[in-house]
This record gives structure tokens, sequence and C-alpha cells, in this order.
């Protein structure tokens, strides 16, 4: 863990990652917890312009916005996999990606998990990354997510060491 802060592995991902947590189950494989905030990285408008030449700004409906979502969560975990198989030499890294949102049950934030999956090297390697859809590429490994056109990630449970 000390290798990975001073080469400062999460500087790299700063402004993608809120926040990174670390666990060696064993000299092979890792578990990675990542706090994100969608939020403030993927747009919630877009510019276009009109026949007339002026600019427009739109807003994206919910079935367009989580469409973008679904493929930057798990690119992100892929980038991740990837840089951390690039440093360690691991053969497994679990990876749970969670997000702040409000429980409406008692009117705090929590951290919900997102996307749970265990990424082998061996498997990662083998894919064209030139051609893959990152959220189809989940089905490569072990993994858990839920995903629903007009309601975006839902919480699932993370898998077991």
């Amino acid at each position: 863990m000390a290798l990975l802060q001073d080469i400062k592995f999460c500087n790299e991902l700063a402004g993608f990652v809120n926040s990174f947590r670390f666990k060696a189950s064993n000299t092979e494989s890792m578990i990675i917890e990542c706090d994100i905030n969608s939020e403030d990285i993927i747009p919630t408008h877009y510019k276009t312009l009109t026949k007339t030449g002026k600019l427009s700004i739109r807003k994206y409906n919910k079935a367009d916005y989580y469409a973008i979502s679904k493929s930057y969560v798990p690119s992100l975990t892929l980038r991740i996999a990837r840089n951390i198989f690039g440093l360690l030499p691991l053969e497994t890294a679990t990876i749970n990606i969670q997000t702040g949102v409000i429980d409406t049950s008692l009117g705090k934030p929590m951290n919900m998990t997102i996307l749970s999956v265990r990424i082998d090297k061996i498997t990662l390697n083998k894919l064209n990354f030139d051609l893959i859809d990152p959220f189809d590429a989940l089905s490569n490994f072990e993994h858990n997510v839920r995903f629903l056109k007009t309601k975006g990630f839902q919480s699932v449970e993370k898998l077991s060491d």
C-alpha cells in the first residue's frame, strides 16, 4: 500500500475518483474500494449549433445521461484494473465502485456500491480495448451490477473475498 502512495497512484485518477482504499487479500490479489461522484464528471447538458449558427444548450434526458454513465463507470473500473496490474504483480483485483446517495428514509448521505467486479489479469490482457463496450466487457469477469435505463445504477452486493 505504501508503494501506491509513493508513486502517487491515486493522483493520476484524482479528478475521477474521490478516494481509494486498498486491501491486500494475499500476495496475488487485492480489493480496491473506490468512491466516485459521477455527477461531477458526467455532463448534464450538451451544446449544439442551430441552423442559424447560434449556440444551443440542452439538458440530456434521463436515458441519454444514464447511457453516458453506463459507459463511464465500467471504463473507469477497467482503467483502474489496468493501472494496478501494470504496477503490482497481482493475478486478480476486486474493484468495488461506490457513489454517494441520499438515503431518503433517513435523510442522510450514504455510500452505495454500484459495481463490484473481480478482474483477472490474464482475461483483462486479452481484451481489445479499441473495440469493446466497457459495460459488455464486464461479462468476462465475475461481477455484480444492476443498471436500469431510466434510473441508472442500482445498489448491489460486493463480491466476497
